[in-house]
């Protein structure tokens, strides 16, 4: 088969639509690119349930943030080079492990790359070609080493200077024209993604447990109930074990711990069902309507309420407080929208959202709406894609040994 040439804004197709006609027929991606700030193509490929090798240099433009968002991810596997590495290469394979496509050319895995810049690129489909791109890629693969959380925190404070002498241009999209000011987030703010990955690890051990006591229920939401359990039911010598444990262990008995959190659910209710874990898909359906992007702009005082009385972190709050009044009295409704709507539809990174809901200083804070609030809301509004946290999932997973 002939190479196809193409080049964004001169052919039929952009090299974003090209990716796209791919993925179908492909079971694993591998992109290798200097650059890389766009992690949506990233996220639309694994949600599709294809494994995903990246390999980027980990150098500016290289977007600390857009690395963050996805870098917790299961089914990827991400690589980094240093600055003499130039290449853009995205690679297509199907379920029996062979190379069904790749495209090479100037396209970094950016805006521009994909789908603004002119840039040029061939499309190989022949099995010659197929071949040493696959020898290549390999090569490429043993050069380079595994991203780490603690190497891409090294980095961040470069890519921040970087931004800070390099502003971005304005666009007209709606988050980055609110923009994010410096990028100084607070630790606190990027705590979510520590906490995340391990929601990720916990998921990945009890799901098959999940699925079949709780079908057709994402397991983040009975993960979420889980850790009700450990914190207040759950004997604590039996977690004794976990304390300072490895993987091993873990991987051992937080199964068990979860089949006995199942029965005990189950148990709560009698004979009468939904248990509470069945019915929180409920809950979780009633928020996404309430605040659906084209109905979020028209929430009320009533549905602001609702919202707020939904989460686990504020019914002792409401009782003792009064703080859903608070909540109401201390915010004007059309604050609440444009934060909500800021939180949950935003393009800016999981953090940057979090900073700009909670920091003392930031653009969306709203009274009373603290950061448990704001992190269960993503749960409960992305129930399979984002945790639900709050203060006593933090202390579950430290009783499960994964903090101190």
């Amino acid at each position: 088969m002939n190479p196809e040439i193409i080049t964004n804004n001169i052919s039929d197709l952009s090299i974003r639509e090209k990716i796209h006609e791919f993925l179908p027929k492909s079971d694993k991606v591998i992109i290798a690119v200097a650059f890389f700030n766009d992690s949506e193509l990233i996220k639309q490929a694994l949600e599709a349930g294809k494994t995903v090798t990246l390999i980027v240099s980990l150098r500016p433009p290289t977007s600390y943030y857009a690395l963050k968002d996805i870098l917790h991810k299961d089914n990827l596997n991400t690589l980094y080079l240093g600055p003499d590495f130039h290449s853009k290469i995205y690679a297509f394979i199907d379920d029996k492990k062979a190379i069904i496509g790749s495209i090479i050319g100037s396209s970094n895995l950016t805006p521009g790359g994909l789908d603004k810049n002119i840039e040029t690129n061939v499309v190989l489909q022949d099995i010659d070609s197929l071949k040493q791109v696959d020898q290549l890629l390999k090569e490429i693969q043993d050069l380079s080493t595994i991203l780490q959380p603690d190497k891409l925190e090294d980095y961040k404070e470069r890519y921040d200077d970087f931004i800070k002498r390099n502003p971005p241009e304005k666009s007209s999209k709606r988050a980055t024209k609110k923009g994010t000011g410096s990028f100084k987030i607070s630790k606190k703010s990027s705590e979510y993604y520590e906490f995340w990955k391990v929601a990720d690890k916990v998921k990945d051990l009890v799901k098959d447990i999940s699925v079949r006591e709780y079908p057709g229920i994402p397991v983040y939401l009975v993960v979420d109930h889980f850790w009700h359990w450990v914190v207040k039911i759950c004997p604590p010598g039996r977690l004794s074990i976990l304390k300072d444990s490895n993987d091993l262990t873990k991987a051992e008995y937080i199964p068990k711990l979860f089949e006995d959190y199942c029965k005990w659910d189950k148990s709560e209710s009698g004979k009468t069902a939904p248990t509470y874990t069945e019915s929180m898909p409920e809950n979780s359906r009633k928020l996404q309507k309430l605040l659906s992007q084209d109905k979020i702009k028209m929430l009320d005082k009533d549905g602001a309420l609702e919202v707020y009385r939904s989460f686990h972190a504020t019914p002792r709050l409401i009782q003792r407080f009064e703080a859903d009044n608070q909540f109401i009295g201390g915010n004007k409704i059309s604050n609440i929208q444009e934060s909500l709507d800021y939180l949950l539809y935003s393009d800016d990174a999981i953090d940057i959202r979090i900073h700009n809901m909670t920091a003392p200083n930031g653009k969306y804070k709203l009274k009373e709406f603290g950061p448990s609030c704001v992190q269960e809301l993503l749960g409960w509004v992305y129930p399979t894609k984002m945790p639900i946290r709050n203060n006593k999932a933090d202390k579950a997973i430290r009783l499960l040994g994964f903090r101190k």
